[in-house]
């Protein structure tokens, strides 16, 4: 009963994110919590609910950027990021969803395959243009360890996180007068190239060698 309340309460809330998505906006985000004193932990806690309700995170990056400029912006963000990505895993795992993918036919072998590739296949996955609250479920859904999936998460999160938050930065600089877009959308291009790349390539050594066997 506890779990079906909270899988409930977290429905209305994606229910809610979705009626009032155009007050989920980094202008919004910044006037909340810029003149707070507490103003990392509020924001850390808004990347919490955002994983919890599946906002997209590229709000959540530009607001930091917005909010602390770029290098504080970069340290608060990653740190949220990674706080959701952990709420959102442990919250599907709580519910019971551990392992279910690898139950499912032609889709359990893909599933052992990312298994077997610990943290960098969760690395490639975060790379990929997998919206963020869908890749924690996903991989609460598998048997990938907490360890995997925190290493994987931090590292393949960090570029895109980087991108998103100089484009909040330089948003804020310009508005004062100063400095340009290109750092910004040299980053985010970059970081779109890399997913576009990885998506490419042969994901796992091991599964291919055992194609070949097959």
């Amino acid at each position: 009963m506890l779990r079906i309340a909270a899988l409930s309460v977290v429905v209305a809330g994606i229910i809610l994110a979705i009626v009032y998505r155009d007050a989920v906006h980094p202008d919004a985000i910044r006037d909340s919590i810029a003149m707070q004193p507490l103003a990392p932990v509020a924001f850390i806690l808004l990347q919490v609910a955002a994983s919890l309700l599946f906002v997209p995170r590229t709000v959540l990056g530009v607001a930091a950027g917005l909010v602390f400029g770029a290098a504080w912006g970069v340290v608060w963000s990653i740190i949220g990021a990674i706080a959701g990505a952990a709420a959102g895993f442990a919250f599907a795992r709580w519910i019971g969803a551990e392992g279910v993918l690898d139950r499912w036919p032609h889709v359990g072998p893909l599933v052992e395959r990312a298994e077997n590739a610990g943290w960098r296949g969760v690395a490639i996955l975060r790379l990929t243009p997998v919206p963020h609250s869908v890749g924690n479920t996903v991989l609460a859904l598998t048997r990938i360890s907490w360890r995997d999936y925190l290493i994987g998460s931090a590292l393949g999160m960090l570029p895109m996180t980087v991108a998103q938050v100089e484009i909040g930065a330089s948003g804020s600089v310009m508005l004062r007068g100063q400095g340009n877009w290109l750092p910004a959308c040299l980053l985010l291009a970059g970081g779109l190239l890399l997913s576009l790349l990885l998506k490419r390539l042969p994901r796992f050594r091991r599964g291919g060698e055992r194609d070949r066997a097959d």
